[in-house]
């Protein structure tokens, strides 16, 4: 195993939380959470557990980069 993916499993064991949503309820979730971000708002904190999920999944961060990329103005830098 390397390094880096030892490092991602012990931060997914050790930020576990009580009640984590699936990859499904995800989905469901990621058009909204991408919408506040791109209105400025903190998605992170209007849907921690969105937050959390992209945290844990390495999946669904990537989906997330590519629908957020998709969706962020051209003239948008970051």
């Amino acid at each position: 195993m390397k390094q880096a993916d030892f490092v991602q499993l012990l931060r997914a064991i050790f930020t576990t939380e009580a009640v984590e949503i699936l990859c499904t309820e995800f989905f469901t979730l990621l058009p909204q959470y991408v919408d506040l971000e791109l209105s400025g708002q903190e998605a992170a904190q209007r849907l921690p557990a969105v937050a959390h999920h992209l945290q844990q999944c390495p999946e669904c961060a990537e989906v997330y980069q590519a629908l957020l990329k998709a969706t962020r103005p051209d003239d948008d830098p970051r």
